[in-house]
């Protein structure tokens, strides 16, 4: 599989929301791409791979995190999913494959498989992966993941992360992460 350097729906949204997300532009591109590739490296393997996959998954990867930038809240998958079902009010895709995008965002932080929507299952390994820094891969292999960082590289997401979620957990201590999700 050929490393995916280009995805429009990705890269809409992304333009869109360049200015709100300011200096960590970069850091949440790359981390939209290597979570990009990750999961359709996970279809691929599954046999699942589509351009609609690839379209519908860019486009929800692009809103998956924005909440951390256009609400200023850490605790962003509601922002998020609402900044995504705003902006798909007059797409003509099926309501299936709206609730896939939605389905994606607000299940990508979920510590258990997921067994009733492969589209989501994916993204959830991929972004653990990439958040893990590669140790919790899933079915991602870790040559395919190495080639997807070296293309790709960090370029401070993880240090962003560290410093919106240590605000955060200062400010609520008694709910630091409250974007992850058991189910």
């Amino acid at each position: 599989m050929q490393l995916i350097t280009r995805c429009d729906a990705l890269e809409g949204v992304l333009d869109k929301w360049r200015e709100a997300i300011g200096s960590d532009f970069q850091a949440y591109k790359n981390h939209c791409y290597r979570v990009l590739n990750g999961a359709y490296a996970v279809l691929e393997a599954g046999n699942l791979a589509s351009d609609e996959h690839l379209e519908t998954i860019g486009f929800a990867l692009g809103f998956h995190d924005l909440g951390i930038w256009s609400d200023v809240n850490f605790d962003y998958l509601e922002p998020s999913a609402r900044r995504a079902e705003l902006a798909m009010a007059d797409m003509v895709w099926p309501d299936l494959r709206k609730q896939q995008v939605l389905s994606i965002i607000a299940r990508h932080h979920q510590f258990t498989r997921i067994n009733d929507d492969s589209l989501s299952e994916a993204v959830r390994q991929a972004d653990w992966c990439d958040v893990s820094f590669g140790l919790m891969r899933g079915t991602i292999e870790k040559a395919r993941w190495r080639q997807i960082t070296k293309r790709f590289p960090n370029a401070g997401f993880h240090q962003l992360l560290i410093r919106k979620g240590g605000v955060h957990a200062l400010k609520h201590p008694l709910n630091p992460l409250p974007m992850m999700r058991w189910r």
